[in-house]
């Protein structure tokens, strides 16, 4: 077994540990919004949503690393040399700071990581997707068409991704108001409403997933 292909082995590992624990995320989520469950029960489902997505959180930053490897072994990327090492650096250090927003539970430093690690993905996910559009149009960069659209794909798995954390906002309000107010018509709507636009959002960002495993399989054009 050459080291392409534990590398192929990994990327395949990431694949299933980022997809199969995402179930866990959305099942739970259902109990966070349940109207009429008291608040200390929607904590624990909220905990262990937390901890579940852990998972795939971690997959979903490790899977560019692996993935841009994989690519340079086979002459697909010009991410190479000292760039490819960049690469797995940056990889490394944003699964450290993902792993402390977890981690961390000060409100300051919890807070200041939160923002470091979402401002990683506003950069990531828009560069994917320029870096996989530019080289579909033009040809340049990466040695497939294929190719070029699964790093497209993948940053708008990214973009996705900051959606559905924007839904969790509206969870931490009604957290806070649950509290002070307790159970109302106001409040449980926070915690649907807010389940019900996410669920259309981690539908499309299943399938894109689908699509990324598809090109990666397949590899059509």
């Amino acid at each position: 077994m050459t080291l392409h292909d534990t590398l192929v082995f990994l990327h395949v590992l990431l694949a299933i540990y980022w997809l199969g624990p995402d179930w866990g995320v959305y099942v739970t989520s259902h109990y966070i919004a349940k109207p009429g469950l008291p608040i200390d029960e929607r904590r624990r489902f909220l905990a262990a949503m937390l901890k579940i997505d852990l998972l795939p959180r971690s997959c979903l930053i490790v899977f560019p690393a692996v993935g841009f490897q994989l690519a340079a072994n086979l002459d697909l990327s010009p991410v190479t040399g000292n760039w490819l090492a960049a690469v797995w650096v940056f990889c490394l250090v944003w699964l450290v700071v993902s792993w402390l927003v977890y981690l961390n539970k000060g409100p300051m430093g919890g807070e200041l990581l939160r923002r470091i690690d979402n401002g990683v993905r506003y950069v990531v996910a828009p560069a994917m997707v320029l870096a996989g559009a530019y080289s579909l149009v033009t040809g340049a960069w990466f040695g497939g068409g294929w190719l070029a659209l699964k790093v497209m794909v993948f940053g708008v798995i990214v973009a996705l991704g900051l959606v559905l954390r924007s839904f969790v906002g509206l969870w931490v309000l009604g957290f806070r108001r649950l509290a002070a107010e307790g159970a109302n018509a106001e409040v449980e709507t926070l915690f649907t409403g807010a389940l019900a636009k996410a669920k259309p959002v981690v539908y499309v960002f299943w399938g894109s997933s689908a699509v990324m495993a598809f090109l990666g399989v397949t590899k059509p054009f």
